[in-house]
């Protein structure tokens, strides 16, 4: 729990930054990499560290290649695994790929989106959720701050653990 602690500035840093700017500084990450490898020195437990950055490169592969995420971040989530380090950077992942897709359906719809879909549950008509769905599909083009999805994953998985399996500080 001592590395989330001491990660948790800089990843918050990361989202808002990606909030903001929609891209996610090479330096930070890198930073946050060799960070957590010196960390994980110091706690003797290195292996754990990469096996947490390769599981966070791994994760963002397949969605870089497709052109759905940034190579930032990848190299995001892979530094953010790294400072978790094996096993707890599996939580990270999945907590970030359920806030990354509420972050998508909240982002993706306006105001008018929200209310119009609201009214439509209020009234009784079935469709509200199935409109709403809808706009998120014909939205898929524009950038999301995913880095703020993967902040909310590494402040989950410290508090709310999917697997108990505790592992490196």
């Amino acid at each position: 729990m001592a590395s989330f602690w001491i990660f948790l500035p800089a990843a918050l840093f990361g989202g808002f930054w990606d909030l903001r700017h929609r891209r996610v500084p090479n330096l930070l990450n890198l930073g946050i990499l060799l960070a957590a490898f010196a960390w994980h020195t110091r706690c003797g437990s290195v292996p754990a560290a990469f096996g947490g950055a390769a599981l966070g490169l791994a994760a963002l592969l397949m969605p870089y290649f497709t052109g759905g995420m940034g190579a930032g971040d990848v190299k995001f989530m892979a530094a953010l695994c790294a400072a978790a380090a094996f096993p707890r950077a599996v939580d990270v992942v999945l907590w970030s790929a359920l806030s990354g897709g509420l972050l998508v359906f909240v982002l993706a719809l306006g105001p008018a989106d929200w209310k119009e879909a609201w009214l439509s549950i209020a009234s009784g008509k079935g469709e509200g959720f199935f409109r709403a769905f809808r706009t998120v599909a014909s939205r898929r083009r524009e950038k999301v701050p995913y880095a703020m999805a993967m902040t909310a994953g590494f402040v989950l998985s410290a508090f709310f653990p999917v697997f108990p399996w505790g592992g490196p500080s």
